[in-house]
C-alpha cells in the first residue's frame, strides 16, 4: 500500500477545509481585497491613459480613487434609499398583489373558497414586515455606514495596488534570475493581461445592458428603476441565469403597480429582447469562445462564494472562476485544470 499518496490525499482535504475556513472568516477583510484587486486590474488602463497625458502618477491615481468612490457611494446611496421608500410603499403593493391572486384563482377557477376566504382576511402588511425585507437587506450588506467603511478598505488596497503595480516586476526580476525572471514577468504580464481583456469586456456589456434596461424601465415610469438597472448591471456577471433572475423583480413590480396589462406586458418583452440581444449577439462576438466556463462550474462557483460570503460572493463568483481559468491555461502544470474548467472542448 502507497502511505504516500494516502497521506497526500489527506493533506490536500486537510488543506482545502483550512482555505475554506479562512476564507469564511476572513470575510470581511477578503472581500473588500478582492474587489479592490478586480477593480484594481479593471481601472488600471484609466490610469496609464491619465499618465500618457502627463499626468502625475500620484494624481492619476488620486482621480481614479475619486471615480471610484463616487460610483459606489452613489450605488450604496440608491440602494438604500429605495428599500426605505419600498418598505414605505407595501401597502399599496400589497393591495394589487392581493388582486392579482384573486383574478388568478377566478381565471383558473380553483375551487378552493377556505383559502380564498382566508387570503381575503389575510394581513399581507404585517407578513411582509414580519419577513422584515429592509432588515434582511440591512443584514445582508450591513448598515450604510459599514458599507461606507468598506468603501474605504477597497479604496486602501487600491491605493497600493495601483502605486505598487510597477515594482511588482522590479520584486520578480530580483527573486529569479535571467531567462527564468523574464519568463515569470511575461507570464504575468499576459495572465494580467487576459484578466484586464475580460473583466473590461465584461464590465462594459454588463453597463450598456444596465443602462438599456435602465431607459425601459424610465420611459414605462417603473418604481425603482435605478435600483433595478443596477440590479441587471452586477448580477450580468453571472453567465446565463444571472440575466434572468435580474429581469424577474422589475417585472414583478410593473405587474404590482400598473393596472394596465399593457405596460408590464411591454416592460418584459423589452427587458427580454435587450438580454437576449446582449448575451446571445453582442456579448459573444466581444467575448469569444475562449473564456467560457462550464455551466456546472458556473453554478458551483454560485453555490461555494455564496455560501461563503453572501450577495458579494455571488456576484464575485464568475470572475474569480474565469481568472482561476486564465492562470491555468497560462501555466503549464496547471494547465489541465483549465479544460476541466472550460466550457467546451476545443
Amino acid at each position: 500500500m502507497n502511505y504516500s499518496k494516502i497521506i497526500t490525499s489527506l493533506l490536500a482535504v486537510l488543506v482545502t477545509i483550512a482555505v475554506v475556513v479562512v476564507f469564511y472568516f476572513l470575510r470581511g477583510i477578503l472581500k473588500p481585497f478582492l474587489v479592490a484587486i478586480f477593480l484594481t486590474i479593471l481601472l488600471e488602463p484609466l490610469v496609464e491613459a491619465l499618465r500618457k497625458i502627463r499626468v502625475p502618477k500620484g494624481l492619476a491615481v488620486t482621480l481614479v480613487l475619486l471615480l471610484t468612490f463616487a460610483f459606489l457611494f452613489l450605488l450604496g446611496l440608491v440602494v438604500y434609499a429605495s428599500v426605505t421608500s419600498f418598505s414605505d410603499q407595501l401597502p399599496k403593493y400589497e393591495t394589487k398583489f392581493v388582486a392579482i391572486f384573486h383574478n388568478l384563482l377566478d381565471l383558473f377557477n380553483i375551487p378552493l373558497e377556505d383559502v380564498n376566504t382566508y387570503l381575503k382576511n389575510f394581513d399581507w402588511t404585517s407578513a411582509i414586515h414580519q419577513l422584515s425585507l429592509p432588515s434582511y437587506v440591512s443584514s445582508t450588506v450591513g448598515s450604510f455606514f459599514q458599507f461606507l467603511a468598506n468603501v474605504f478598505l477597497v479604496l486602501l488596497f487600491m491605493v497600493y495596488a495601483l502605486l505598487g503595480k510597477e515594482s511588482l516586476f522590479v520584486r520578480i526580476r530580483h527573486a529569479f534570475k535571467g531567462a527564468q525572471a523574464e519568463q515569470v514577468a511575461s507570464t504575468v504580464e499576459i495572465i494580467n493581461r487576459q484578466i484586464q481583456e475580460y473583466l473590461i469586456a465584461k464590465t462594459l456589456i454588463s453597463v450598456v445592458t444596465g443602462l438599456l434596461a435602465t431607459t425601459v424601465l424610465l420611459i414605462f415610469g417603473v418604481d425603482f428603476a435605478l435600483v433595478w438597472g443596477m440590479l441587471i448591471f452586477l448580477l450580468n456577471y453571472i453567465p446565463n441565469i444571472g440575466s434572468t433572475i435580474a429581469t424577474l423583480p422589475p417585472i414583478l413590480m410593473a405587474l404590482l403597480q400598473f393596472d394596465s396589462f399593457w405596460r408590464p406586458f411591454w416592460v418584459t418583452v423589452l427587458l427580454i429582447l435587450i438580454q437576449m440581444t446582449m448575451g446571445n449577439a453582442v456579448e459573444p462576438r466581444f467575448m469569444g469562445k475562449r473564456l467560457d466556463l462550464s455551466p456546472l462550474v458556473v453554478i458551483l462557483s454560485l453555490i461555494f462564494w455564496g455560501f461563503l460570503w453572501g450577495i458579494v460572493g455571488m456576484i464575485l463568483a464568475v470572475p474569480i472562476a474565469a481568472t482561476v481559468k486564465i492562470v491555468t491555461e497560462n501555466i503549464e502544470p496547471l494547465r489541465p485544470i483549465s479544460y476541466f474548467l472550460s466550457g467546451g472542448v476545443e
